[in-house]
């Protein structure tokens, strides 16, 4: 029996000096408490109540500073039964308390808490009363406990920023605290600090016995009768000190609502914990793969546990059936390098997607609705891997219930990132024990979860940023990553890898040699601009895997326009620096005055498309150059989502509008491509099929003018194996008029998906683009909300848009069209209304002589 505690709280706030012990006089309280629910950032009451100003509008984020400096006091009534006063344990839980928090109920201390990584939890029987009961809870942001000889060894955290628009982001004390570091603000995004009841609050009132917990894998597959061989492992408690019971226990797996399998089993419970293994054979398993590989099928896990008077059910779970294994053998062609390549049902996985970080300054406030819509939409961009970054939060269930659903992999960071951490201290060993400990039990059952990682960045950071600092010596956090991370994955969850650090590998942390890279110095970070902005860099990468790289651009206007907050989009102005990525340093512009314009007195029109144009090409780039890589086996760009609206790194915005380079990252992800490449004097075709079935097409190859007026092509028949990655075709270069012509090369059977793969020898600033002259034809509504279109055109067409509202999701859109290609064009509008007269394709053409469209 559960009882949950998370409606008509009430928040009021005190001065720091106001301590636990001074519960008599916030209870003395009469005035100044606002109304709230669960979850609760103390910021959301505030913007609710008009007491602040919404942070993360215009520059709004420094009014707000001031609550990271107070003392929050929560409280709520609620009422107990007789019922739930018999039972033989009241769990009160706190699912999460950020961050240093003391809880009381009916004026008695439950303790005190200091993570906002794993729930404070306590038996609270005898402590209840029939009737009306009382919680108090005071929270604070935790600064307030550290002081300059708390941090003589760890003071070199290294995000700290200071300059006149985005004044102080970062605190040197935030490796203290086990809370989301972001918050103190990043490159990326603002220093709102969070504080408050951040989860569910609940009462469990259990009787007598009951089953704390099940972990299923899958221990092995039969390829002969496609059979699947799981294993239960699950932890029952009975109750009553000295007695044994006698139980059965029924264990049930589903699919789509039919009975698979069934197990019943006596079991002698002794007193406290029993542990019961059950192997469980699956006829016929319907395996689980990543996105773009096959399909998802969940089976439903039920089990409940019985005496003769009594039952008790466990909550009703899903998982997938599949193996999993990171293969790190040497490659065959080298003696110091090894691959870094995940497997899935015993097929090599190339991992793409991008970095996930929590998708609000504010995080309690994300609602299931934005997860599953951000998420749906890196299903839709062919992501099959995200990473979740170790400066967020462990996120909530519906996070990981839709990457299991939608076959999306997750590397997962455990929470350290750019610091050096305590681990020196006794008590702040405990708080990372009981973490890890939580969190590998709470997500070992997700078949999307694919690797534990000690840290982002902290093994680089010794290596590289702190080897010469005052603690040079001090390797703080190592302790988390190099003991108690591996030692606890091992034993809760054996069969997810764990890898200590991201990047990590070889000789040099950041190396190349094996494990995974973060790219970069060689490009984005790299002191010559124009390394930033030409592309062809990325075919220099020689890394095994690439977890961390990027480029920099801005949302749509209607986005950029809302964090604006009614005041002027201008680039110069304080706000919009404040709203930069603190490593664009001209970066954006740089990129659009060597791919397409002069920037000198460009409109803001143009500045959003053009750098959204760059971005969107840089980065499809930069992913097609690594998937052509056939020893790598990862790119995961930095990164996928956004905290807050500015022009920084991810793809589809604070607002969850797809921002331009959407539709190329989606594009460059397909799970059948066609790569090209020039090396050496010869252009080379690597086809990529990730799918479960054989593919036999028909190419043509070679040389088209973008003007239409000819080409010089061959065809080939090829035949692309399941789950294959290799160079098909080769060819010698061509010589021709690189303004006036590009490589080419396309399927040419009418039902083909696949899109046809382009190579330009210049930038797109020094083709001589015609007139593409455009043309839209079968518009059909499709159903209410959704309409399709035909494009085709005459010549060659760059970055072909609609111009539309900018939430609605086209299947497709800033694409190039060869000569005479046509492309069927999916609308997604919604209820937002849309008219044949609207659809119109519009493209790049660029006047040589003005430098504008």
């Amino acid at each position: 029996m559960k009882l949950l505690i998370n409606e008509d709280w009430q928040l009021t706030s005190e001065p720091h000096y106001r301590q636990a012990a001074d519960l008599w006089y916030v209870k003395q309280k009469e005035q100044d408490w606002l109304r709230t629910n669960l979850p609760c950032d103390v910021h959301m009451p505030l913007i609710e109540q008009g007491t602040i100003a919404e942070p993360l509008d215009a520059d709004q984020c420094f009014a707000s500073e001031w609550t990271e400096n107070r003392s929050w006091w929560f409280k709520k009534t609620f009422v107990l039964t007789e019922e739930q006063l018999c039972s033989e344990q009241m769990l009160l839980q706190f699912d999460s308390l950020d961050v240093e928090a003391d809880i009381w109920l009916n004026d008695c201390h439950l303790g005190h808490h200091r993570s906002a990584f794993y729930p404070f939890a306590c038996d609270v029987k005898g402590k209840g009363q029939l009737g009306e009961n009382q919680i108090f809870v005071r929270v604070t942001s935790g600064l307030e406990h550290y002081s300059e000889n708390d941090l003589a060894l760890i003071r070199e955290a290294k995000v700290v920023y200071e300059n006149e628009q985005i004044r102080h982001r970062g605190d040197h004390r935030r490796g203290m605290l086990r809370k989301p570091q972001y918050v103190w603000g990043w490159d990326w995004g603002p220093r709102v600090v969070t504080c408050g009841i951040m989860g569910e609050v609940s009462i469990t009132c259990i009787h007598s016995f009951h089953i704390r917990d099940i972990h299923v894998t899958t221990t092995r597959l039969d390829a002969e009768d496609t059979a699947a061989y799981l294993q239960f492992q699950l932890e029952l408690e009975n109750l009553h000190p000295f007695q044994t019971l006698e139980t059965e226990l029924k264990l049930e797996l589903l699919f789509m609502g039919d009975q698979v399998q069934i197990i019943q089993k006596d079991c002698c419970l002794r007193s406290g914990l029993n542990y019961v293994t059950i192997p469980m054979k699956v006829p016929d398993a319907k395996l689980w793969w990543p996105n773009g590989m096959g399909e998802q099928p969940l089976y439903v896990v039920r089990a409940t546990l019985q005496t003769s008077t009594h039952v008790v059910e466990y909550p009703t779970f899903s998982v997938g059936i599949r193996t999993l294994q990171l293969n790190m053998d040497k490659i065959p062609e080298s003696q110091e390098e090894r691959s870094f390549t995940f497997e899935i049902n015993g097929v090599s996985v190339f991992s793409k997607g991008g970095n996930w970080i929590p998708a609000d300054a504010i995080y309690a406030r994300v609602t299931d609705a934005k997860y599953k819509a951000l998420l749906s939409e890196a299903k839709e961009a062919n992501f099959n891997m995200l990473r979740v970054w170790g400066g967020g939060i462990y996120e909530r269930d519906i996070f990981y219930d839709k990457c299991d659903e939608y076959g999306i992999l997750i590397w997962h960071d455990f929470m350290f990132t750019c610091a050096k951490y305590p681990d020196h201290l006794a008590w702040f060993r405990d708080e990372v024990e009981r973490e890890m400990d939580y969190q590998t039990r709470r997500l070992r059952n997700h078949c999307a979860l694919a690797l534990w990682c000690g840290n982002n960045e902290n093994h680089w950071g010794f290596e590289e940023w702190w080897n010469e600092t005052e603690a040079a010596d001090f390797y703080g956090g190592a302790v988390c990553y190099n003991d108690i991370a591996p030692r606890i994955v091992q034993r809760n969850s054996p069969t997810i890898p764990y890898w200590n650090s991201s990047p990590y590998g070889g000789a040099h942390p950041n190396g190349t040699q094996a494990g995974d890279t973060h790219h970069w110095n060689d490009c984005m970070m790299h002191p010559d601009m124009e390394r930033r902005i030409t592309p062809e860099e990325y075919d220099k990468v020689t890394a095994k895997f690439v977890s961390e790289y990027g480029y920099i651009g801005p949302c749509r206007k209607a986005s950029t326009a809302i964090y604006h907050n009614g005041q002027k989009l201008d680039r110069e102005s304080k706000l919009w620096q404040l709203h930069n990525n603190i490593f664009e340093k001209d970066t954006v512009l740089a990129g659009i005055n060597k791919h397409y314009v002069d920037t000198v007195h460009l409109e803001i029109d143009d500045y959003l498309l053009y750098a959204g144009l760059c971005q969107g090409f840089m980065l499809a780039y930069s992913l097609e150059a690594i998937r052509a890589k056939l020893f790598c086996s990862g790119a995961l760009f930095w990164m996928y989502n956004d905290c807050w609206g500015e022009v920084g790194w991810s793809i589809i915005d604070y607002y969850a509008t797809r921002k331009i380079s959407y539709y190329f990252v989606k594009r460059a992800l397909a799970p059948v491509k066609l790569l090209i490449r020039e090396q050496d004097g010869m252009i080379q075709l690597t086809a990529i099929n990730e799918t479960s079935t054989v593919i036999r097409e028909t190419l043509e190859y070679g040389l088209v003018y973008y003007d239409g007026s000819g080409m010089e092509a061959h065809e080939a028949e090829v035949e692309l194996s399941p789950f294959s990655r290799e160079v098909v075709l080769q060819w010698p270069s061509p010589s021709y008029p690189s303004r006036e012509a590009c490589i080419f090369i396309r399927a040419l059977s009418e039902s083909s998906e696949i899109m046809p793969a382009i190579l330009h020898s210049e930038v797109f600033r020094n083709l001589n683009l015609p007139d593409p002259q455009l043309q839209v034809s079968n518009i059909q509504v499709i159903e209410p909300g959704l309409t399709r279109c035909t494009v085709s055109n005459k010549a060659f067409a760059h970055a072909v848009y609609f111009g539309l509202d900018e939430t609605i999701q086209l299947s497709d859109e800033y694409f190039d069209l060869l000569p005479g290609e046509k492309r069927d064009i999916t609308i997604r509008h919604g209820e937002i209304a849309l008219i044949p007269d609207q659809i119109v394709p519009r493209s790049i053409i660029l006047n040589h002589s003005e430098g504008g469209l």
